[in-house]
């Protein structure tokens, strides 16, 4: 292990330190803009698990196989209804909130945190009965928790195939349950220690489309959820995992650069960096599809085009360079159909997808589009370039970073209006509404399971209300 910008000593007990800071959060302490940004993050991941709840195969299978099993009725599918023990519950929402390929991201630390962090945080908070405020301020440290890690062993931890969501989102997972339960600062590390040693997840499934990418987030909000029940059951973990010459860091980092850990900790909070997608699509994918979107608002007719040429880093061709697309979920992560998508319908929405997916144009113009890697955007970047040869002439556009991110951030409107089309295809107005309501004064919530019931699919069947 390669320690960057410090030394082992500064990372002496960091699990513990991490577990304190857990326990000592206080919503009600931080300032206006995070408070903001975790209810609007609590939103956008229950508006994910309810859309993936009538669409992502995945989700819905492992929750039919959860339903079989049964158990204490401890926390709830969500979209379904079902009580189960929360683990289990944990899973379901956890593969629904990455199904749709929709979760929040974080740009250097390549996690998704979202479709772990929030359906642990609930099924946590219904189990142990916490309120809306108590919840959120779990969620907040969580987010530091994961992020921290995140950034300080990446891009080498994805260059040896990890799934950063899976593998690390569980650290998190793990403190917000152990806190949300009641335990003590010495559990939360426990719990932390005993989610470190479930950490998994590799990202075979690029080149082998299949059911399995929301498996890997799911079993890491099981995973988690877990660790977290059994610590303040005074099942007792290692302390040290994260730091340990035995720990995560030694399995799963070639390099740590401390100050992705330690630089503003307890003063910065790491979820103010997470950013938010706009379309339906693997991150990487988002830059391209932004382009495309515009060059068709600005005129260009799709029936014109001869040549499109995407430029991108060498990771996001590696990671999004699906195609053909055997199924929706690998189309979601395909540059080259999102592009296509967005050249013909101008919008990548999920209800866009749904119906791309069936339109021989659709698949026909991706086909005819060349990703090309771009030196200057070195290994990791996520800006992007297009080259279009259409009705006689060429068009070129760039962009630096993706519409969602911090520095390029979606309106509060924008949000809403996200959060609105995507549990819609699901829920009517005036529950989405209720929903809405409830997520951005959370804090007020006495009970956090009181926005369970909204999140039910009528008769606890999720179907499509438009195709």
């Amino acid at each position: 292990m390669n320690i960057h910008v410090g030394s082992v000593s500064d990372l002496d007990r960091l699990t513990l330190k991490f577990a304190e800071f857990t326990k000592e959060l206080q919503f009600s302490n931080l300032p206006k803009e995070v408070q903001e940004k975790a209810k609007l993050i609590f939103r956008d991941g229950l508006g994910n698990q309810v859309a993936a709840s009538a669409i992502s195969v995945a989700a819905i299978e492992l929750r039919k196989l959860v339903s079989e099993w049964g158990g204490a009725e401890q926390a709830t599918v969500i979209g379904f209804g079902d009580r189960v023990p929360a683990p289990l519950a944990a899973m379901c929402n956890g593969a629904m909130g990455h199904g749709v390929e929709l979760d929040d991201a974080h740009g250097s630390g390549l996690i998704k945190a979202g479709s772990v962090l929030v359906p642990a945080m609930l099924a946590a908070a219904e189990l142990g009965g916490c309120s809306g405020e108590e919840a959120l301020g779990a969620l907040v440290a969580g987010y530091d928790i994961a992020v921290r890690i995140a950034k300080a062993i990446n891009p080498g931890h994805r260059q040896r195939g990890f799934h950063t969501t899976s593998t690390v989102s569980l650290l998190g997972a793990a403190a917000i349950t152990a806190r949300l339960l009641g335990g003590t600062s010495e559990q939360i590390a426990s719990a932390i220690g005993l989610a470190a040693m479930q950490a998994s997840g590799i990202q075979a499934y690029l080149d082998d489309p299949c059911m399995a990418k929301p498996f890997g987030p799911g079993k890491s909000a099981f995973n988690g959820v877990l660790a977290g029940v059994l610590a303040v059951r005074n099942f007792s973990g290692p302390r040290k995992a994260i730091e340990s010459a035995e720990g995560f860091f030694t399995a799963f980092a070639g390099d740590v650069r401390v100050s992705d850990i330690l630089g503003g900790f307890g003063k910065d909070f790491a979820i103010m960096e997470v950013g938010f997608k706009p379309h339906a699509a693997c991150r990487y994918a988002h830059g391209p599809i932004d382009i495309a979107q515009d060059l068709r608002s600005e005129g260009l007719d799709a029936r014109d085009i001869k040549s499109v040429r995407v430029h991108m880093s060498r990771l996001a061709i590696r990671q999004a360079s699906k195609f053909p697309c055997p199924s929706l979920n690998s189309a979601m992560g395909s540059t080259q159909f999102g592009v296509a998508l967005a050249l013909l319908y101008g919008s990548n929405g999920l209800k866009s997808y749904w119906a791309g997916y069936k339109d021989d144009a659709v698949h026909a113009l991706a086909s005819r589009i060349e990703l090309v890697e771009e030196p200057k955007y070195g290994l990791t970047g996520r800006q992007a370039a297009i080259h279009v040869v259409a009705g006689g002439r060429s068009i070129s556009k760039e962009q630096e970073e993706p519409r969602g991110e911090p520095t390029n951030p979606l309106s509060r409107a924008q949000l809403d209006e996200k959060f609105a089309t995507t549990a819609g295809l699901v829920l009517d107005e005036r529950v989405i509404a209720q929903i809405s309501a409830k997520s951005m004064a959370f804090e007020n919530e006495v009970s956090a399971a009181s926005i369970i019931p909204l999140c039910i699919a009528p008769g606890g069947e999720p179907k499509l209300l438009t195709a």
